[in-house]
């Protein structure tokens, strides 16, 4: 009796140690990232299928409050992967010395336009800046659907508009590079000053005017086709519009972090996020996957409109353009 005792004693000693030795070789990533909510579970899930020892902790906001937050913690770095900013956002935390290059596996297979040329971050998936129109509000409203953006300047859709705030938001920066790049900066300023005189008021979130606009609460959005497909699924007149002059685009892209805690795992995350599995969710999301092949026909036609944007010229002009777009609003 005393034996089969002393027996089940040391294989519950010997299970403990084993349990004990598996959740040490676990490891959590903190990875930051500006990723819509309700995509963070479907990586989250991925990620677990291909490293189901390596645990991952969101901290999740806007790309503004990330890079913020990134730029504060420089001298004590807390984060281990940067996922999902926008590319423009990310320009920008390469400047400031944020970031350390890294060229993930498969990285070969990725859009060069969406990788940058050092390697300090690269694209998973892009978007464009669409118009999401409620069809039944225009008509109710006797507004017929616009087909570019000097439609949006006619007097007849004065506080008809809805759009993110270029401070705020990356996608709201994105629709401001569209213009001055695409327009050129003269008649880039003329036309960003006339068309706030037809807006209702800016968001904080670049989903936020394709959810209003889907819910009927405006009949104009200025947004991006990726935030009106979750509403596609049910009966809403909602559609998304590539003006004819061409959109302005952006990518979420991710990078390694200078200094960052666990570079190991955060590499394998990195791979992760250039990987096949990745570009699968891009094509589920806006159409559009960095990773070559992937892209739906939808999300390869609206890729078809982008206007060439300088992303190095974006991250270093933006506060130039925030203040003089603040000098117009305040007036």
């Amino acid at each position: 009796m005393q034996r089969r005792t002393l027996l089940r004693c040391a294989a519950s000693g010997a299970a403990a140690v084993m349990l004990g030795a598996r959740a040490a070789a676990r490891k959590t990533l903190l990875v930051y990232t500006a990723v819509e909510p309700e995509w963070l579970s479907v990586y989250r899930e991925a990620f677990g299928r291909v490293h189901p020892n390596i645990d991952i902790t969101y901290v999740r906001a806007s790309a503004g409050p990330i890079s913020a937050r990134l730029l504060a913690e420089k001298n004590h770095p807390q984060a281990d992967v940067v996922f999902g900013l926008s590319a423009i956002a990310m320009e920008n935390l390469r400047v400031k010395g944020l970031l350390t290059p890294y060229r993930p596996q498969g990285i070969e297979k990725l859009n060069p336009k969406m990788v940058e040329r050092d390697s300090h971050w690269f694209g998973m998936n892009a978007w464009g800046g669409s118009l999401c129109v409620n069809t039944d509000l225009l008509r109710r409203k006797g507004l017929a659907v616009p087909k570019s953006w000097h439609d949006l300047l006619s007097d007849c859709y004065r506080g008809q508009i809805v759009m993110p705030s270029p401070k705020a938001s990356s996608t709201g920066y994105m629709f401001f590079l569209g213009w001055l790049q695409g327009f050129g900066s003269s008649e880039g300023w003329q036309y960003i000053e006339k068309l706030h005189r037809n807006m209702l008021f800016y968001t904080s979130s670049g989903a936020r005017p394709a959810a209003m606009a889907a819910q009927g609460e405006i009949p104009i959005g200025l947004s991006a086709d990726a935030f009106v497909k979750p509403f596609m699924r049910f009966d809403i007149p909602v559609q998304s519009v590539e003006p004819i002059e061409g959109i302005a685009w952006d990518a979420e892209a991710s990078g390694l972090p200078a200094g960052c805690p666990h570079p190991q795992e955060a590499k394998a995350f990195l791979d992760f996020c250039a990987g096949p599995q990745v570009a699968e969710i891009a094509a589920r999301f806006s159409g559009i996957a960095a990773r070559e092949g992937f892209s739906t026909p939808k999300g390869r036609a609206i890729a078809e409109r982008f206007l060439p944007l300088d992303f190095g010229r974006a991250a270093s002009e933006k506060a130039d353009i925030i203040k003089r777009w603040q000098t117009i609003v305040s007036h």
